[in-house]
């Protein structure tokens, strides 16, 4: 049974008649694909034990340029409320009529009329979703928002109400749509680059692929500003989460915890060098050797003198002699232990290269 205030028009006996004989669940559906939130609110409210079961279906039809704060207070969290407010039963709301009434098919006419909360509270109880299913909803729901309305603020703000929600399964998926929007709405009017994915086609990236995608087109002059406020943070972001996932594996197999695969940077600049663009090099070790303890660039000494000595090395043009002269010249001294093997052959062709120069 539901109230007259929540008919969608102005009073009529024969819309308030269809409507009172509708099935809750579609008339919520309706409300919802009509974007009448706060109608949609009052449903939920009064009917919570009958809409609780349909309730990530109702909210799928809400349209997706609908702003997600105008209706966050109905997104689902990891736990159900912690009270429902309901009205008091009637005496004819009884176990007896409870017992009747299961006897009803659900879509029968009459059954849809005298179903009352308080006789569905008894006979259905209350569900709510697997945090399973509540995560694989929101990845629905922001790719749907995303692929057919392209608010990628509103696939953001989905997903930040989950996560506060206690969806905490969500907060990688969180992030890699921050790092999009980070991409697609940052100011890069210096840059003259013109970014546009879509989410679907983002997450199939591989991490160094992203991490290549915020340093596109990038040139000398702005190169130390994209790595710190894009290119970085991600990298020790994706190298935290890596390096938890393998903890385990590395105290089981103690050699791999010897083995340092190069960072994204590293490859990178690696990739760049074979281009023959040393310049950009250049620029990188150069901040990278102004405060290594400090400034997150590179690991250590040892990462960013090998990751020179090999950009030089994968250079193939002639021309490019000052400029490897420079990026030697910026190189800090090594003292102690340190890796040997190829390594320690690049380190000493370091001193022939400088003598050739």
């Amino acid at each position: 049974m539901v109230s007259t205030d929540l008919v969608p028009c102005r009073f009529s006996v024969q819309e308030y008649s269809k409507f009172r004989c509708m099935p809750i669940n579609e008339a919520a559906v309706t409300l919802a694909e009509s974007g009448k939130i706060g109608a949609l609110n009052l449903l939920f409210k009064r009917h919570p034990y009958s809409l609780t079961p349909s309730m990530l279906e109702i909210l799928a039809a809400i349209p997706e340029t609908v702003p997600v704060q105008s209706y966050g207070r109905l997104l689902p969290g990891n736990s159900p409320p912690s009270s429902i407010a309901l009205r008091e039963k009637d005496w004819v709301e009884c176990l007896e009529m409870v017992t009747f009434m299961s006897r009803f098919p659900e879509n029968r006419e009459s059954s849809v009329v005298l179903r009352t909360e308080p006789i569905m509270k008894q006979l259905l109880g209350f569900s709510w979703p697997l945090t399973s299913e509540l995560s694989l909803w929101y990845k629905s729901r922001a790719r749907d928002i995303d692929s057919l309305s392209g608010q990628l603020d509103n696939c953001l703000s989905l997903v930040d109400f989950a996560c506060r929600k206690g969806v905490y399964e969500l907060q990688q998926f969180h992030e890699d749509i921050s790092y999009l929007h980070l991409l697609i709405y940052s100011d890069n009017s210096g840059d003259e680059l013109n970014f546009s994915m879509s989410l679907v086609a983002w997450e199939q990236l591989s991490d160094y692929e992203k991490f290549k995608m915020m340093l596109k087109g990038v040139k000398e002059e702005n190169v130390i500003e994209r790595l710190c406020q894009k290119a970085i943070p991600f990298m020790q972001n994706r190298f935290h989460i890596m390096t938890l996932v393998s903890e385990d594996a590395v105290r089981d197999d103690q050699s791999l915890a010897d083995k340092k695969a190069d960072s994204f940077l590293v490859r990178w600049l690696k990739e760049i060098a074979a281009e023959n663009k040393l310049v950009i090099c250049l620029k990188v070790v150069e901040e990278g050797c102004r405060d290594i303890q400090s400034n997150s660039i590179f690991r250590d000494k040892v990462e960013v003198v090998d990751c020179a000595l090999q950009c030089i090395y994968l250079c193939t043009t002639t021309d490019r002699w000052s400029t490897m002269a420079s990026i030697l010249s910026k190189l800090p001294e090594l003292r102690g232990n340190f890796p040997v093997g190829k390594f320690d052959s690049r380190w000493k062709m370091r001193s022939i290269i400088y003598r050739i120069i």
